[in-house]
C-alpha cells in the first residue's frame, strides 16, 4: 500500500513540473522567417513525435539576400563576366523547401531540399555573347533592331539545393510562441536554364547556356546561411 502511494505522489509531483507531461501528437507551428542569404519566408512544421518533424517552405528571394548569393559565388571562383550575366536572374524569384527534422530538447537538426525559380528580363546581349562566345545574330529567326549590344534576353534559372541544417528553440513564457535560430548549408544538385528573346529562336543557344549554367552552379552554389523565425505553436 505503501509503494502504491509513493508511486501516486512521484507521479503527481513529475506532472506538477512537467516533467512527465504528455506532448500531443500532431503538433503544429507557423512561422515567419528570415533566411540571409536565401529567402523570406512562411513555413510550416509537423511534428508526428517528439523526435521527428517535416517542414514546408514558401519564399520571396529579394534582395539585398540576391547581391549576397552572388557575392558568395564570385567568392568561390565563379567568373566576374558570369556574374554579371546572371545578375539580373538574381534579383527577384521565388522558393520552395521541404526538409525533415530531428528533434533533440531544444535542438533540431535536418535535411533539406530548396529549389530556386529565378527569372532575369534585362540580361545584356553582349555579355551572352561574350561568355558563351557566340555572336546573337548568328541566331535563326533574329530581327535585328538597332544596336546589337544594347538588345536585352530572358534568362531563367531554376535551382536545386541539397543541404544539411542545425537549430535551436528559444521558447516564450505562454508556451505558444518560441523564436528559432538555424545555421544551414547547402550545395547545388541540379539546375535547368533557358534563354529566351521575343521573336528570336534561340533555341539552340538556350541548350548551350543550359549545359553550361548547371557546370558553373554544380562547382560553385555552396550557399551557407543563417535563419531566424518567429514561431507560433497551434
Amino acid at each position: 500500500m505503501k509503494r502504491i502511494i509513493w508511486i501516486g505522489a512521484l507521479s503527481v509531483l513529475l506532472y506538477s513540473t512537467g516533467l512527465a507531461q504528455p506532448e500531443l501528437y500532431p503538433l503544429h507551428r507557423l512561422k515567419v522567417a528570415a533566411e540571409v542569404p536565401v529567402q523570406f519566408s512562411l513555413d510550416y512544421e509537423l511534428s508526428f513525435t517528439r523526435r521527428l518533424s517535416t517542414q514546408l517552405q514558401l519564399g520571396l528571394l529579394s534582395e539585398p539576400n540576391t547581391n549576397l548569393i552572388l557575392s558568395t559565388l564570385e567568392a568561390l571562383g565563379t567568373d566576374e563576366l558570369v556574374i554579371l550575366m546572371i545578375e539580373d536572374a538574381f534579383q527577384s524569384g521565388w522558393v520552395m523547401e521541404g526538409g525533415v527534422h530531428y528533434n533533440f530538447g531544444r535542438n533540431y537538426t535536418g535535411l533539406f531540399i530548396q529549389q530556386l525559380r529565378l527569372n532575369g528580363k534585362d540580361t545584356p546581349q553582349d555579355l551572352v555573347e561574350t561568355v558563351m562566345d557566340t555572336e546573337i545574330s548568328d541566331e535563326p529567326g533574329r530581327s535585328r533592331r538597332g544596336n546589337a549590344s544594347e538588345a536585352t534576353l530572358t534568362l531563367k534559372s531554376n535551382l536545386w539545393q541539397a543541404g544539411l541544417l542545425y537549430g535551436r528553440r528559444f521558447p516564450f513564457k505562454d508556451g505558444h510562441s518560441e523564436i528559432n535560430l538555424e545555421v544551414g548549408f547547402s550545395k547545388n544538385i541540379g539546375s535547368s536554364s533557358s534563354l529566351y528573346a521575343e521573336g528570336r529562336n534561340l533555341n539552340a543557344l538556350s541548350k548551350s547556356v543550359d549545359i553550361y549554367l548547371d557546370n558553373i552552379y554544380h562547382d560553385y552554389a555552396y550557399i551557407p546561411s543563417f535563419t531566424v523565425a518567429f514561431v507560433r505553436v497551434l
